[in-house]
């Protein structure tokens, strides 16, 4: 309990320092940009303008600007849009980030029920065609970019699926949708472009650990003591194989939910990437700060839970002073 505590301690220090850091360079490279964020609104009278630039305390100097961000970062208000005034950057994402984490959800369940299996049967029928099948979709996922295996999808669907697998053969089946987020046959391709990537990774993660697992002298004394296959594979290989898709799925699991702007505005998904684009090319500050801010905290909080599980999955590894000894 001692060493748990002592790692959690060093854990979300450390956080708390790579939050700053990330809070702090966001927030300097933002105010770096030339001009203001209601420089494009023309219409706006010089003294209505100065008095929203006072508002936003854009009328201050620079680290007097960092010190009131700091401030209200610390009672928890990420602060109010400049480009839809009166929604505030906390309300934003309390009703977009849903949306967003459902998607991204779909996708990481889709990209662990399918790349752990086939990653798996690869090691299991190396060299065969099994296993060069799954290499190549693994091959196809790590290189086709997100939005671009999005695009295909979409034009394979819209020109072939419908028109031939549905309209020519009348197969009951349900018409996939393109756009919006209003049922199940609206998830389906976004969830497939977004998680295809990760069943990649994963799939060949599987595949490599458990070759090298399934080579170790402790599988071999198993095999010689009769252990059945089943109890060999998901007993005492698969937990050991299972170790490093848990370390990547922390970094992973953000990292979907990031990549998702791209995918969410593809698909029409009223997502928090919505937000995060639009605010971007608006330069709307405190929308790009406190997005920036909730991502960064949250990629932090997945990595300490990571952290925990993986000693939880393998006992063996020890709790140190914040390292795995």
């Amino acid at each position: 309990m001692k060493n748990l505590l002592r790692f959690l301690t060093t854990r979300i220090c450390s956080g708390v320092i790579t939050l700053w850091l990330v809070i702090t360079i966001t927030f300097f490279l933002l105010h770096m940009l030339p001009g203001d964020p209601f420089e494009s609104e023309k219409a706006i009278p010089p003294h209505i303008k100065a008095n929203m630039m006072k508002q936003y305390h854009l009328d201050k100097p620079l680290h007097i600007q960092y010190f009131y961000y700091l401030k209200a970062i610390a009672r928890g208000d990420l602060g109010e849009s400049m480009k839809n005034r009166g929604r505030r950057v906390n309300t934003v994402i309390e009703e977009s980030f849903p949306v967003s984490a459902d998607l991204g959800a779909r996708a990481i369940i889709f990209s662990l029920v399918v790349g752990i299996p086939i990653g798996i049967i690869a090691a299991l029928k190396r060299g065969k065609a099994s296993d060069s099948g799954v290499m190549m979709i693994a091959v196809v996922g790590i290189s086709v970019p997100s939005f671009v295996l999005a695009g295909l999808l979409q034009r394979f669907f819209i020109g072939v699926y419908n028109q031939v697998w549905i309209d020519k053969w009348h197969l009951p089946l349900m018409k996939i949708k393109m756009a919006g987020w209003d049922g199940p046959e609206y998830r389906i391709l976004p969830v497939i472009a977004l998680g295809l990537y990760t069943v990649a990774v994963i799939a060949r993660l599987m595949r490599n650990k458990m070759i090298e697992v399934m080579g170790q002298d402790y599988i071999k004394l198993a095999i010689a003591k009769g252990v059945s296959s089943k109890t060999l594979i998901f007993k005492h290989a698969f937990r050991n194989a299972i170790l490093p898709v848990v370390t990547i799925m922390g970094p992973t699991i953000a990292a979907i939910l990031t990549g998702s702007f791209v995918i969410e505005n593809m698909f029409s998904i009223p997502g928090l990437g919505k937000y995060y684009i639009d605010s971007i090319y608006q330069r709307d500050y405190t929308m790009v700060l406190g997005i920036t801010v909730f991502y960064a905290a949250f990629l932090i909080f997945m990595i300490i839970v990571v952290d925990l599980l993986y000693v939880l999955i393998d006992p063996r590894i020890k709790l140190g002073k914040g390292t795995n000894d």
